[in-house]
């Protein structure tokens, strides 16, 4: 429950119940937890606002947030084993296991409230073995998510998770050797590829458990907005809105996940190619909403910069996500104003 609280009385570890706008320009986002660098940037805005809302205290380290944090690694694991039978019934019986898929389904939105949990331990999580099937557990958590941010029904963000567990499953259908081939496709592997949105579409069709939406989600994931993308090249209003927010979540997670044969990109370098070649491929309204709303959540993390020092991100403008403040030592860097700065990984 939020209430009212002076600005001056504000700790660190407190998390805003609502944005702070000032002048039409947003300085933190909702659901940010403050630290002293944000406290004493708006103390420092003299008379704008004498009180903020707060919702309570996040303490990392605290009990309750640690049993979450491990409960949730527990269901984490979990569900990794249970989509990995799944597959395994899949392609041994040639059915599919529609209560299995529920019953991944109730663990992860079980988590729906706490997205600091979940992106702290996603990040924690981050390894490159067993990518096929964490990468499932992961995009159907993103956009779970998304769909929370926009506000859809409880119906809908449960077969929007049920689309991200389901997204990649016609992949089983595709040569492991093209799947795993560590470097660049041929023109003939990636129309290979390809295929595995109808060979999904194609898994699941028979089965009255999945919705339409669903069903939809997993044929249309990999179609882009201007008509660029597979299978039928279809624009962006012929593209369901659980396509789309998939389809962001699958680009999301298939870029920060680390591989057994390459790293993962930033979560900055992602918000960069979202609000850059993105807004042309993607629902803007998807993209901005994950964007704004995930941001945040980096603040606190470490952040290890190409020169090889560490330092802790204090601060990521709401208006400016790309440019975050990161502390090293008693140096504060503010990546608006040093290009010639990089952060090459962000942990916890």
């Amino acid at each position: 429950m939020k209430h009212k609280i002076l600005l001056f009385n504000c700790k660190p570890g407190m998390i805003l119940a609502e944005d702070i706008i000032c002048n039409g320009l947003k300085l933190a986002s909702k659901n940010t937890i403050l630290n002293s660098y944000i406290i004493d940037k708006l103390i420092s805005l003299g008379e704008y606002s004498a009180h903020i809302y707060v919702s309570g205290e996040n303490n990392s380290l605290g009990k309750s947030n640690m049993d979450k944090i491990k409960e949730f690694e527990e269901d984490y694991d979990v569900s990794i084993f249970n989509i990995k039978e799944l597959i395994r019934g899949l392609i041994t019986t040639n059915k599919m296991n529609s209560e299995s898929i529920s019953k991944i389904s109730k663990s992860i939105i079980k988590y729906l409230d706490e997205p600091n949990i979940i992106i702290k331990c996603l990040v924690a999580l981050n390894k490159a073995d067993e990518y096929t099937y964490t990468h499932c557990i992961n995009v159907a958590i993103y956009s779970m998510l998304i769909a929370k941010w926009m506000n859809l029904s409880s119906g809908t963000v449960k077969e929007i998770i049920e689309s991200g567990l389901l997204h990649d499953i016609g992949k089983i259908k595709i040569d492991n050797e093209i799947l795993n081939k560590p470097g660049q496709l041929t023109r003939e592997e990636f129309d290979e590829i390809k295929k595995h949105t109808i060979l999904g579409y194609d898994i699941i069709n028979d089965y009255d458990y999945f919705s339409r939406s669903i069903k939809d989600a997993i044929l249309m994931h990999h179609e882009r907005i201007d008509g660029s993308g597979y299978p039928f090249g279809k624009l962006g209003i012929d593209i369901t809105l659980n396509a789309k927010i998939v389809a962001a979540a699958d680009t999301f997670d298939a870029m920060i996940s680390n591989r057994v044969y390459k790293k993962g990109v930033t979560p900055l370098k992602i918000f960069q190619m979202f609000l850059t070649e993105g807004v042309k491929l993607y629902d803007t309204s998807v993209i901005f909403t994950l964007l704004e709303n995930i941001s945040p959540y980096y603040i606190g993390m470490k952040a290890r910069l190409e020169d090889g020092r560490i330092g802790e991100i204090m601060y990521i403008p709401p208006n400016d996500i790309l440019s975050p403040i990161v502390k090293i030592n008693d140096e504060l860097i503010d990546f608006s104003r040093r290009k010639d700065l990089d952060i090459s990984d962000i942990f916890v």
